[in-house]
């Protein structure tokens, strides 16, 4: 059987659920969660290993749309 590997970016608006989102899949808490926008400021990098697969997940910050 082969072994799988591969990456997942987590992205989207602020305040959506992207850090418990990785948190659950990781089964720990690495992701600060709050209600406060911008909270994640840089990526934050999870590994979820199974027998014959990896996943490494990135929990980046919000996408916030420029004013002008």
């Amino acid at each position: 059987m082969a072994h799988k590997a591969g990456f997942v970016n987590i992205i989207g608006n602020p305040n959506v659920g992207k850090s418990t989102l990785m948190n659950a899949f990781v089964g720990e808490r690495l992701s600060i969660i709050t209600s406060k926008a911008q909270t994640t400021r840089h990526r934050i990098l999870g590994i979820v290993n199974g027998e014959d697969f990896q996943v490494i997940l990135r929990d980046t910050p919000g996408i916030i749309k420029p004013a002008y």
